[in-house]
Order: C-alpha cells, then structure tokens, then sequence
C-alpha cells in the first residue's frame, strides 16, 4: 500500500507531542531558540577545541565569540568538560559521522522511529569497542522512548551514551530488552493512531509548543493571526505577576532558557499546596466529593493528611455559600496572546525595533465551570497563609482568556482563601464588557517590557535587587553578572 511513499520520520518525542495534542502539529512561530544557538555553539566549539589542543577561549571565541557574557560562561564551562572528558584520552573521536540517525520502521503506517547521535568514539587499541555519545546541555539524559530506538535499531556491538556536558560525565543509555520492547510498542501505537485531527488539548505541553501563539487556545484579539515568521514570547501567570519585581529573572526564562542553580526546591507549604490542589482537582470532578476526598487522603503521608482536612474543610464551608458553580474542568490551561511593538532579530543577530511582537501569557486554573445562568466562571483556590487579597493582573488573565476562547462579554472569577487567617471566603468579581477592556489594557501595561527585552543578549533585561532575590532560581549567576 505505501511502497511508492517514503516513511514518515518522527522523533519520539514529536510523537508523543501530537498524541498528547493532535494540535500540536504543524507549522508555529518564531519562539526564542538561545537555548538551541548555544547547543549547537557547544558542538561546534567541542570539535574546535578537541582539534586545537584543548583551547577553550579560542575553540569558544571562534564558534560562539558573538554570545553575551552569561550565555558565553555556560559555553564555555560546558565545552571545558567535554574536552576534559574527551581530550584526556587517546580515543578517536568523529564529530557527525556520515551515518548519525538511527531508525526502527513502523510498516504497519508507512512510519519510521528516529533519533540522532552526533559523536563516534572508537578505541585505537580496540576498533572493536566503539561508542556513539548524544551531546546533552541539561540536567536530563536521553528519554526511555528515544533510548528504545537507538537499542533497537543500532548495531549489536555498538553502545550508545550520553554526554553530559553539565555534569562532566559519560552515562550510558542501557534498557532491558523487555522495556525496549515495551516502549518500541508503546510507540506503534501512538504512530497507528489518527493524527490528522487538530483537537486541542490544553496541558504542560503548551509551555513547549511552537503553536502556542497559533493552535487558538490563546487567541489575539480580533481574529488577529500570529505569522509563522513573527516572533513570539511565552510566558507564565506566575512570570506576570512577577516582572514588576525582577525583569531579569522573567527573561532569562522565558527568552534565554538560562538553567536555574541547582538545588532550588519548593518550601513545605508550596509543597503542601500543590498536594491539595492535585486532590482538588479529582474531588471537584467527582459524583460524591467527600467520599473522593476520604479515599485520596488515606493516601498521602500522616503528616500531610490533617493539613489536607483542614483545607478541605475550609472549601467545603464555601461551597455551602458562595454563588454555585457547575464545575467542567479542572487544571485547565487558558491564556491570551497579545500584539505589541517590540524588539526583533534578524539570522545574523541584529537587533531591530518596531516589530510586532506576539506576547503569550498562560494561565492553569484550578478549575473552570459555569454560574446558574451560565456565566463562565473562573475558580482560583489560595491555600497561602496570605491569600486574602486577589491581584487584578491575575483576574484579568483570567477574565480576558476565557472571553477570548468562549467568545463572551461576561466572565466571572472566584478566589476561595483557604489558608488566610480568619473565615474562608470567597471573593467573586464579575468582568463585564467594559470591565474586559480594561483588563486588556492593564496587561498590556504589564507585557509591554516583555516585548522590549533583547532577543539575543542576556545582559539587557534589567535586575534589580530585593527581598526576593533568595528564592530566585538564578541568584548565584545574576550576583555574578551584574554591572
């Protein structure tokens, strides 16, 4: 049936992708790529380095000199551990070798399972003993779905690894031949799945998606149809309340991908937060709640069980009070994108202004439902010690994405403060026409620096220094690049 036709080639990962969101395929927008220009800045820098012998500064002028001063340091540091992990050895080392992919065919859907290696290692002693390495820049190694592929359709002999530059290791990539084979199955059947629609289904993978700005689960206003040239900004209800504390700390997120130091964790409380929230979730959604709850929370540790009743018992007062709501939808993701003039760069890394930049603010939410004479409602559950304020930049996230995505002029947002002194309550605020106007204005107030921030260098974003640069994942590496 599809002898004439060549496979279709998709990495696990992309697979996965459009099973998770059939939405997700397809062409996107210009989305910041620092992360990838330093990937492949690394790679290159590797070689030159592993050639000049061991020069880093020169290896890392030469193939990433144009980098700002923060995105540089990590360049180099991570080229520095390649060579001291490659250059400390006699083995002969083949930078993207003629055959550099790997596949495992699907006939069944005239599909093919791929996934890249770019180092050869070979033993001098032993051209037996060779060793393929996946050049890695983050904290995490090859997935199990990828590694699956590369076992099941490398060579016998062969091994395969990862290089993992930020560590200064070589991890090798080694499943059982049973969980190969379960994930090689796992994969035939997303491939023999329907993949032509383009249902939209809203989760963690929209912080990931190059559609974001495209699929219609965060609409512009008017129709507005984001170019597939056009560049796009993502960035968290959680960013958005925080750019008016520290605009570098937002951007070096959401535009730099700068890693975070490590050992930043949640506190117990936040921890303590999410686990309510994640039961929340199931009980709202439930035919008997109380039952719901009672069997989640036999589940969770003693210590955590009388802090999830307390909670509990402070929503189930509200909902005995506040104006009801017929719940749909739990953890839903919503947002909006909104057009402004910004800053934009051209392949080569000049820096223009004037662009119309596309800025994408998404929103989880505890949960989505309507009034009784169905009004869409918005449900923001506080378990906080300081919940008993609501913030109008949050409301008007919430407000104008779900009239943009239902097409309505009246939303409603509830905050329930669960963990504020004093009596639960609920505070329910109602954005009508006029009242949604003004919450468009008021984010684009507070998006508009976001479209200013510099598309290439680091250092531009401006810091500044407060009380809440402790609990800042970057704290280390911004005290070290200030001016």
């Amino acid at each position: 049936m599809y002898s004439d036709e060549p496979p279709l080639r998709l990495k696990p990962a992309e697979l996965e992708s459009i099973c998770d969101c059939p939405a997700s395929a397809g062409g996107g927008s210009k989305l910041p790529r620092a992360a990838l220009d330093r990937w492949v800045a690394v790679r290159y820098a590797l070689e030159t380095a592993l050639a000049n012998g061991g020069d880093v500064d020169a290896a890392v002028e030469d193939n990433a000199g144009w980098l700002d001063p923060v995105q540089r340091d990590l360049v180099t540091k991570l080229v520095t551990n390649g060579v001291l992990i490659l250059g400390t050895s006699d083995a002969e080392v083949e930078f993207d070798p003629e055959v550099s992919v790997v596949t495992v065919e699907h006939p069944a859907v005239n599909v093919e399972f791929a996934s890249h290696f770019q180092i050869i290692v070979t033993d001098p002693h032993d051209p037996s003993k060779v060793e393929r390495l996946k050049i890695k820049t983050g904290r995490h190694g090859t997935q199990p779905s990828e590694a699956a592929v590369l076992l099941a359709g490398g060579e016998a002999d062969v091994g395969f690894a990862d290089l993992m530059l930020r560590e200064g290791t070589i991890e090798p990539i080694e499943l059982t031949p049973e969980d190969v084979e379960r994930q090689i199955a796992r994969l035939s059947e997303l491939a023999s799945r329907d993949r032509s629609r383009k249902v939209r289904v809203p989760g963690w993978l929209c912080y990931r998606c190059d559609r974001v700005a495209t699929c219609g689960q965060y609409p512009a206003p008017d129709g507005y149809r984001v170019g597939r040239w056009q560049r796009t900004i993502r960035v968290s209800k959680s960013d958005v309340m925080r750019v008016d504390e520290c605009q570098r700390r937002i951007a070096w997120k959401a535009i730099y991908g700068i890693p975070q130091d490590d050992g930043d964790e949640a506190g117990f409380a936040a921890a303590a937060g999410l686990l309510f929230h994640e039961i929340l979730s199931e009980v709202l959604l439930s035919d008997d709640p109380d039952d719901m709850f009672a069997e989640l929370v036999d589940r969770v540790s003693p210590n955590d069980r009388e802090t999830m009743s307390l909670l509990y018992d402070r929503h189930t007062r509200i909902e005995s009070t506040h104006v009801p709501v017929t719940y749909g939808l739990t953890e839903y993701q919503v947002g909006a994108t909104l057009i402004m003039d910004g800053l934009d760069a051209d392949r080569d890394g000049n820096v223009k202004d004037g662009a119309a930049v596309a800025v994408t603010v998404i929103a989880r939410t505890d949960a989505v439902g309507r009034e009784p004479d169905k009004t869409p409602a918005v449900i923001e559950h506080r378990t906080g010690k300081n919940s008993d304020r609501i913030d109008d930049r949050e409301t008007a996230i919430y407000a104008l994405s779900t009239a943009r995505l239902l097409g309505v002029d009246t939303v409603a947002v509830h905050q329930h403060s669960l963990g504020a002194p004093g009596d639960p309550e609920c505070i329910r605020i109602v954005y009508d026409a006029a009242a949604l106007v003004e919450a468009e204005e008021l984010l684009g107030q507070v998006l508009a620096p976001i479209s200013l921030w510099d598309p290439v260098d680091a250092t531009k974003p401006e810091y500044s220094v407060g009380e809440w640069c402790p609990g800042c994942p970057f704290q280390a590496r911004c005290t070290t690049f200030r001016s």
